[in-house]
């Protein structure tokens, strides 16, 4: 029952946010500077904290073994989530594959995710949290960016899609990127951030999960539901999206052998809506950010329903 007052608990705060955004009292402005605030300052801040453990050759072997795993995990996602985007979206006229395939490959890892993997797990699960999301980072805005500058030219190579899909380094090694590999050097180096810093650090990270709750509510205020709830390829993005995809996740890792936190952190990130990123990323390399941000949109939504039941399925 913890876990479900833990994980109602978020939801209620995203229900503040919507209501704070039917209100108008938080608007684009607003949600975009907060946002940015999470991304490039908060969220960095909870990922360096959460890193900051003593040396232990176990943490080290649990590190590698996450890494191996969340590179197996992102192969089988990104070749499933092709298939099924190209099975949905035939062709262009019903909406761009390339944008469902971005949806289905990558979840909303750490905006969401961290706070559900937080509520269900506790604080100390974000250290292999954090090395999961490593992957996300490197292979969203890499291989990402590729899949949704295909919709430019149905797939064609044109100089124009090759000039599209240019993959910017600096998205990659974004400051959470870089969070995550400094916050790891000095797990390794056992280097103790002084308490002065690390004080005024996690306080700044404890502030991620409350306002990216409230800033998903906010960014659901902003989309008529009469836009999508008629688009029936919406409610199948969302079945594989957060149902399909954590239950094969549970399948494939039990048949592998692998348990315990490694487990659970890579069932949720399954099972996360998609990516709040696919509809900028769309909007700036060519790719439809209409059927985007509609998938965006109904998966957070749905997961409200499914999240909580995740959480006290995996809390047995």
């Amino acid at each position: 029952m913890n876990v479900l007052l833990q994980v109602g608990a978020l939801f209620f705060l995203m229900a503040i946010g919507y209501l704070l955004g039917i209100k108008k009292l938080i608007e684009g402005n607003a949600i975009r500077g907060m946002s940015n605030l999470i991304v490039k300052a908060t969220l960095p801040a909870l990922v360096l904290m959460s890193l900051q453990k003593p040396f232990s050759a176990d943490l080290l072997a649990q590190s590698l073994q996450t890494l191996l795993v969340a590179s197996l995990f992102y192969i089988a996602i990104i070749g499933l989530s092709l298939l099924v985007s190209r099975a949905l979206y035939p062709n262009n006229k019903t909406g761009a594959p390339g944008a469902a395939a971005f949806s289905l490959a990558f979840s909303n890892a750490a905006f969401v995710g961290f706070p559900v993997i937080t509520s269900i797990m506790g604080e100390g699960s974000l250290f292999l949290a954090s090395i999961h999301n490593i992957l996300f980072n490197v292979l969203a805005f890499s291989v990402g960016i590729l899949m949704i500058a295909a919709d430019r030219t149905g797939g064609a190579a044109s100089a124009e899609s090759r000039s599209a899909a240019r993959i910017p380094l600096k998205r990659i090694f974004n400051i959470n990127v870089v969070s995550a590999l400094l916050g790891f050097l000095f797990f390794f180096f056992s280097i103790a951030i002084p308490q002065a810093i690390a004080l005024p650090l996690t306080m700044l990270g404890s502030m991620t999960t409350p306002l990216a709750m409230i800033v998903t509510g906010a960014m659901l205020s902003r989309t008529p539901l009469g836009a999508v709830m008629g688009d029936w390829r919406l409610y199948a993005v969302s079945a594989v999206r957060l149902a399909a995809w954590p239950l094969l996740t549970a399948i494939a890792l039990r048949a592998a052998g692998v348990s315990g936190e490694l487990y659970l952190i890579s069932i949720i990130i399954a099972g996360m809506p998609a990516a709040s990123n696919t509809s900028l990323l769309a909007e700036v390399y060519g790719g439809d950010s209409k059927t985007a941000s509609s998938i965006v949109f109904m998966t957070t939504l749905l997961s409200v329903i499914t999240i909580p039941v995740m959480g006290v399925l995996l809390s047995r």
